[in-house]
């Protein structure tokens, strides 16, 4: 049998429980028990392959007592000494809710409310290149011999005034009426079905931090999902601001080492239960979570049935979706290494702790990250499949407000874009890449680097095809000359999109405009190029918005 587990502790937070132990080294799983009495009876809570565990939705003033048993092939060990906590919520809103943020147990230190266009130039477009950066993605769109190198279709998008303007990259992201607005296209064929998925992802550039807790991430979007063959949002956490982390099943993995993804593409139709739990609000549509991505160290693990099966996403309700751009559902994430709560209101309602539904809880998620990069992003797959219940999405637009995340501070990365290669393409579409020979390199300038920036770390990061046969044994990067040829890097030969990051020195660095080159030993397409410079001291930029204060400022 294995030893009992040891030094559990309990720290108590807002309707929440954090457990910590020393695990027994022969246990393959630790059993977590819980009782509402002095010495029990405990009754199984959970297990988890991790020395910790979250208890969340617990009722604020009530004493909990926990146990934890060890696990192994021969059986399970006694109990460990039992610890007590009890959940209090705050003196006060802690954040003054900030950016509608309910939950969270820390105030906000990342909150943007959109109120204008920030003026600057990136693939960014409205957002304030400080702040905020943008990575664009389509499964096909490639075709060497025709010059067609990752080609992103123009779409219409509904302005706050009601007009919908033919648009492309950067001018798919707008600011109007205090709210972010973006929209893309997954077919400009003028035919019905021939549509490709597509990724639209942004990032605040200010890393999240959830070590040793239960974070909070909090945000506002208009969800009028049709479902997993449409138009959805996702929300991901990378390790590195690696672009556009995503993936689509197995066949498109351009995925940070370690991550994590949601998707909010579960509906249900009108009169129907479909994917929710329960028989509420029958005559409207419904979302919620539909499937999860992990990644640890490029493995994935996807509750649509790829990697090791580890993750289960379990959804607990549904919330009714939006009527479409400017009327929204308020999101909010609990986010602790071994379990990730959701909660959302229906589309329209103002956020409030009684108006926010547990929709979905995700178990054995065994993240091996506690910092990284939020995203959100606008996701489609061949859109004209959703039925014929609803317009086809193929051409979308959602709005986004009140993104926030609450502490510790950490700090905000410099990140400097190169600009998508625009050259025009198909039906109005536009090239995002640009293709590199074997053994050559496409050329990118990025501009606008500070001159002694002292960075904690310097990185070039890109998406490259990586679809090809076979791939690369070499990536090459150079930056104004000084060239960093890098083995390839992940622990697999799939064919697929990936995205990379590579650490140079910042004496490659010059003020000003940076002259990047990247290709490999294959012929590849690379497209959003980026240099970051990591945690550069006493300069973080001001958010536009409603909070502004930040510590180092």
């Amino acid at each position: 049998m294995p030893a009992v587990p040891s030094n559990l502790s309990a720290a108590a937070a807002n309707a929440t429980v954090t457990l910590m132990w020393t695990a027994s080294s022969a246990a393959t799983r630790s059993d977590v028990k819980r009782a509402t009495t002095n010495g029990g009876p405990h009754f199984q809570l959970g297990t988890t392959a991790v020395a910790s565990f979250a208890d969340h939705s617990l009722i604020n003033g009530t004493p909990y007592y926990y146990v934890v048993s060890a696990v192994d092939s021969a059986g399970g060990s006694a109990n460990s000494p039992q610890v007590s906590a009890i959940p209090q919520a705050p003196a006060s809103t802690p954040t003054a809710n900030a950016c509608g943020m309910q939950l969270g147990d820390t105030p906000a230190v990342f909150c943007d409310t959109f109120d204008a266009p920030a003026g600057t130039t990136s693939r960014a477009g409205d957002l304030n290149a400080n702040v905020w950066g943008a990575s664009r993605q389509i499964g096909g769109g490639t075709n060497f011999g025709q010059g067609e190198y990752k080609q992103w279709n123009s779409t219409a998008i509904q302005k706050c005034d009601g007009s919908t303007p033919t648009v492309n990259s950067p001018d798919d992201i707008i600011i109007c009426n205090g709210q972010l607005r973006e929209a893309s296209n997954d077919n400009n064929s003028g035919v019905f079905d021939p549509g490709d998925v597509t990724s639209l992802a942004m990032c605040p550039k200010q890393p999240f931090d959830f070590a040793g807790r239960t974070g909070t991430v909090s945000f506002d979007v208009s969800n009028d999902t049709a479902g997993s063959h449409a138009a959805w949002p996702e929300f991901w956490i990378s390790d590195l601001p690696v672009p556009d982390p995503f993936n689509h099943f197995d066949s498109w993995q351009s995925l940070p080492a370690n991550g994590l993804g949601i998707r909010f593409h579960a509906q249900a139709p009108i009169g129907m239960w479909g994917t929710c739990p329960n028989g509420n609000n029958l005559d409207q549509y419904r979302w919620t979570v539909g499937s999860v991505a992990v990644v640890r160290n490029y493995v994935l693990d996807d509750t649509d049935g790829y990697g090791p099966g580890i993750v289960k996403a379990t959804p607990l309700d549904c919330v009714t979706v939006s009527s479409g751009p400017g009327q929204m559902n308020h999101v909010e994430l609990r986010i602790w290494q071994s379990q990730i709560d959701v909660y959302a209101t229906d589309a329209g309602v103002a956020a409030t702790p009684a108006t926010l539904k547990h929709i979905s809880v995700i178990t054995n998620a065994n993240l091996t990250l506690t910092r990284g990069l939020i995203w959100i992003e606008d996701v489609h797959y061949n859109a004209d499949k959703a039925g014929t219940d609803r317009p086809s999405q193929r051409q979308h637009t959602f709005s986004w407000d009140n993104v926030a995340f609450d502490g510790p501070f950490t700090y905000r990365d410099f990140a400097y874009d190169a600009l998508d290669d625009t050259a025009p393409g198909l039906n109005g579409s536009v090239n995002l890449g640009k293709l590199s020979g074997p053994n050559q390199t496409s050329t990118w300038n990025v501009a606008g680097l500070p001159a002694n920036p002292h960075p904690a770390a310097v990185r070039v990061l890109f998406n490259f095809n990586g679809s090809l046969n076979p791939n690369p044994t070499v990536l090459n990067v150079i930056v104004n000359g000084h060239a960093h040829a890098t083995p390839w890097p992940y622990p697999d030969q799939l064919e697929t999109p990936r995205s990379g990051a590579v650490t140079i020195p910042v004496t490659d660095l010059v003020a000003g405009t940076n002259v990047v080159q990247l290709g490999a030993d294959t012929m590849e397409v690379f497209s959003n190029v980026d240099i970051v410079l990591v945690n550069v001291p006493a300069a973080v930029p001001v958010l536009p918005g409603s909070n502004n204060s930040y510590p180092g400022n």
